[in-house]
């Protein structure tokens, strides 16, 4: 069945993002109703974002033509919905759980990057709005993480898994749509002309902002692994749990609806600015948050904490030479959203047991860290020729 390349790409967004969406808050509690200890989960999961880590590079790194994008998602979703229902059979062994979730994890986080890149080469080649069909993956998490959490709070944490199978049935099914155009490789030479990671890096304007940004989008790894914990610790319902989080998206969605109206004239480097004083306010806010309202009014930062650095890191990569794009969405994916978060989960796992608020200052602490790395202005908007 065809249909448009910006029709594609809006079901291919909605179906990970309506998964990931149940994945990311109601995994811990999955495990914590199957009797494993906070300390445990902080450890799994901190270890399956460095899974992720590996995988958003490998198989970015595998990536050397615009067409062959489309049969890479179609392979990752099929293949992690398999895992899926091997986590879901094997949850009482600790050790195949981890296997399972360690291959798991790599196959999702290859999802993201490879879906921004095909988003970009659209972008590049049909003029795709691409902060328009990404706020539909903001929509699907928002719904998602509702509408679940809710079926969650009633059916009970322990069939958490069997919701995430459904569900990645279905968005492997969307991904065997044709869109039409197909993307297309720009040239021969520019599928030949391929760097390295370490080359990319050497850049000092996108390392600088890969380590400001995975300081940003890393000290989100406590609101990831243990908000839903936390705010039930507090007598919140888990179906409370799951509206503050669709509340955050909701206002994600908003931001990318509006980003090119918005910040048409912001620099790379003002977003990301602008991202981490946020990030600060916002985990230090949530630290010593007691009432739902206040805790709500952080959840609507989650714009500036998460959307905004996103937005800008895509922004940044949009401009680079097509033959570099698939490995700098591997980049920024793979530290910022994977091995930073990894890292900084372990440190929460430590941390939380001890003290939840001093867990979400930490994470404060990390985000103003970010401020001595992003450059002030970036001056070259194109990697230079290696």
């Amino acid at each position: 069945m065809k249909t448009s390349a910006f029709q594609w790409m809006a079901f291919s967004f909605f179906g990970y993002y309506c998964a990931y969406a149940v994945f990311v808050p109601f995994f811990p509690a999955w495990l914590k109703s199957h009797a494993y200890t906070e300390e445990t989960i902080g450890l799994i999961i901190a270890s399956s974002y460095l899974f992720r880590f590996i995988g958003g590079l490998l198989f970015s790194s595998l990536i050397h033509r615009a067409s062959h994008l489309l049969n890479a998602l179609r392979y990752l979703a099929w293949g992690g919905m398999v895992l899926v229902i091997i986590m879901g059979l094997v949850v009482e062994n600790i050790w195949l759980l981890f296997l399972a979730l360690a291959i798991f994890s790599m196959l999702n986080a290859a999802g993201m990057p490879i879906s921004d890149t095909l988003a970009s080469t659209w972008q590049r080649q049909i003029h795709l709005d691409y902060g328009k069909t990404r706020l539909i993956g903001s929509m699907a998490f928002a719904l998602s993480v509702t509408l679940f959490g809710y079926i969650i709070g009633w059916w009970g944490e322990d069939k958490t898994l069997w919701i995430l199978t459904a569900l990645y049935i279905a968005y492997a099914l969307v991904q065997m749509r044709t869109p039409s155009p197909l993307p297309q490789d720009e040239t021969e030479s520019a599928v030949k002309n391929q760097v390295s990671f370490s080359q990319l890096l050497r850049n000092s304007n996108t390392l600088r902002l890969f380590i400001g940004v995975s300081l940003i989008q890393g000290s989100h790894a406590a609101y990831y692994t243990y908000s839903v914990i936390y705010w039930t610790s507090q007598g919140i319902s888990l179906s409370t749990t799951s509206i503050l989080w669709g509340l955050g998206v909701l206002a994600e969605i908003l931001l990318f609806f509006f980003s090119s109206r918005l910040f048409k004239h912001w620099t790379v480097s003002h977003l990301l600015y602008f991202s981490a004083f946020a990030a600060v306010i916002r985990w230090l806010t949530l630290s010593a948050a007691e009432s739902i309202m206040l805790i709500a009014l952080t959840q609507l930062m989650h714009s500036l904490t998460y959307a905004m650095g996103h937005y800008a890191m895509v922004r940044y990569i949009t401009t680079q030479p097509q033959s570099h794009m698939a490995k700098l969405q591997g980049l920024y994916n793979g530290l910022s959203s994977c091995a930073a978060i990894a890292i900084l989960t372990a440190l929460a796992g430590f941390i939380y047991p001890i003290s939840a608020s001093i867990t979400f200052i930490a994470m404060a602490i990390c985000a103003g860290l970010a401020l001595l790395f992003i450059p002030r202005k970036v001056e070259a908007f194109f990697v230079k020729a290696i």
